[in-house]
């Protein structure tokens, strides 16, 4: 492993200070950077809005990521900017090769009809443009509540395929079978 030892000179009066912190090559490799936003957009249109308290980028790492370990905010918009969905969790990582994203910890999801998920992981796969996990799940829907283990949705959450699903399952009134 290879050591870079920095001095840094601050002016205190006619002193001058060294600094003896060792840091590592690998530590070189690492960008941070505080209360990050990040817009996401495709062919002109803003997609979503991300924010973060800390972003730490490591593009040396096979595959390269950025991580998100203070918390991440996401909404996600339509055409016309309005707020399809809103996710949060306190920990994320972002693989910048594919654009996919593992998101953990205390997951939560609302979309504009006020439903909620709730899991402890998601990812994001940006090419099927899904959310996928195999967690458990629980959905809020007014006064229904389904849980299940395993799930994949759109980004909107407007579609949700929920597996070895159980609880109150909300049933349209003309998709219910001819008696």
């Amino acid at each position: 492993m290879a050591c870079i030892t920095l001095y840094s000179t601050g002016c205190t009066g006619d002193t001058i200070s060294k600094s003896n912190k060792v840091v590592t090559k690998d530590e070189l490799t690492i960008d941070r950077a505080d209360s990050v936003t990040v817009i996401i957009s495709k062919d002109g249109h803003t997609k979503a809005r991300l924010r973060t308290k800390e972003f730490v980028q490591n593009e040396e790492a096979k595959p390269p990521y950025l991580d998100m370990n203070k918390g991440l905010k996401v909404e996600f918009y339509d055409d016309s900017l309005n707020i399809e969905s809103t996710l949060t969790a306190k920990t994320a990582r972002f693989y910048t090769a594919n654009n996919n994203i593992l998101v953990q910890d205390s997951v939560f999801v609302i979309n504009n009809k006020g439903e909620k998920l709730l899991t402890e992981q998601m990812v994001w796969n940006n090419e099927l443009q899904k959310f996928y996990t195999q967690k458990q799940v629980q959905i809020i829907r007014g006064t229904s509540v389904t849980y299940g283990t395993g799930l994949e949705a759109n980004k909107d959450f407007s579609w949700i395929r929920i597996f070895n699903q159980r609880g109150t399952i909300p049933v349209e009134k003309d998709q219910m079978p001819a008696e």
